[in-house]
Parts: structure tokens; C-alpha cells; sequence
């Protein structure tokens, strides 16, 4: 009798374990309320290991670009070389150029020439002699196509220090 009673609470035990598991999954993480709904990180389920590299290749190459440059660039004085270090790298397929204006007044302090995949600029001056201090700025960087068509822009923040 006591045998056929554990069993019986063994199997409820079991039955409600698997229904709550199936009505109350795990929540994944990277997760966000947002208006009508939560929004997660990662690829909607439903689609094989070969469709997702697909999708994220074909992303890779028709619609992204890359690029880096040092987001606290420092320069010894207002008309040396600073280590801008702006590079494209190889698995881009835009040529870029960048565009670094002061937040305070807009304007601008250096102009890159058209910098290819593959290509990089480690140091450079400035077209603008700063004074010793700190100062925000962005850079904008644009994307063109084989055919020099603007394909789009980005911005990074950066804070120039000019030391003397």
C-alpha cells in the first residue's frame, strides 16, 4: 500500500515538473521589456545551423561595415602626429574615410583620403593646431562602394588629449 502511494506521488511529482516546465520555460538572458512585448538577443528559433550562417554572412557582406580607430588619441603637442590609429580591416568590403570634427563648435580637425580594406593610418596630424587639454570630438566615418557611392556612416566618440 505504502509502495503504490509513493508511486502515485512520484508520478504526479513527475507530471507537474514537466508541465510547469513546458508553461513556464526558463527565461534566456539578454532579455528586455519593450512596448507589446519582450525583446531577446540572438536569431528567432526555427531556422538550421546552415540557414543562420547564411543570413549572417549574407548580412556580413551586403549591408555591414567595419572600421577601428583609438577612441583617446594623444598627441604630445598641437602640431604633432597623434596615434589616430584608423584602420579598415580586410574582411570589410568598403572603403572608408573619416571625418573628426570638435563636439564644441563642429569643426573640422582631420580628413582622412579614401582608406581601403586592408589599408590603416597608425599616426597623423591634425588640420587644426589645439592647445594643451582635452577635447571631445567624433568621428564620422563613411562607407563607399567600388564605385566611390555612398553606402552609409557611422560615429565614434572620442576624447583628443594634446599634452603640451
Amino acid at each position: 500500500m505504502k509502495n503504490k502511494k509513493r508511486y502515485v506521488i512520484v508520478v504526479i511529482g513527475t507530471a507537474i515538473l514537466i508541465c510547469s516546465a513546458a508553461f513556464f520555460p526558463k527565461e534566456k538572458e539578454n532579455r528586455s521589456n519593450v512596448e507589446g512585448g519582450i525583446m531577446s538577443e540572438g536569431i528567432i528559433p526555427g531556422y538550421t545551423e546552415e540557414e543562420i550562417k547564411e543570413m549572417l554572412q549574407r548580412k556580413a557582406d551586403e549591408s555591414a561595415f567595419s572600421f577601428e580607430i583609438n577612441s583617446r588619441p594623444i598627441f604630445q603637442d598641437g602640431e604633432s602626429e597623434g596615434n589616430l590609429r584608423i584602420a579598415n580591416p580586410p574582411y570589410n568590403k568598403y572603403t572608408i574615410d573619416v571625418e573628426i570634427t570638435l563636439d564644441s563648435d563642429g569643426q573640422t580637425i582631420f580628413q582622412s583620403p579614401m582608406i581601403p580594406p586592408e589599408h590603416y593610418i597608425e599616426n597623423a596630424k591634425l588640420s587644426k593646431k589645439l592647445k594643451a587639454g582635452e577635447y571631445e570630438a567624433t568621428a564620422i566615418i563613411s562607407a563607399y562602394d567600388s564605385d566611390e557611392s555612398f553606402k552609409g556612416k557611422s560615429a565614434a566618440k572620442l576624447l583628443i588629449k594634446v599634452e603640451n
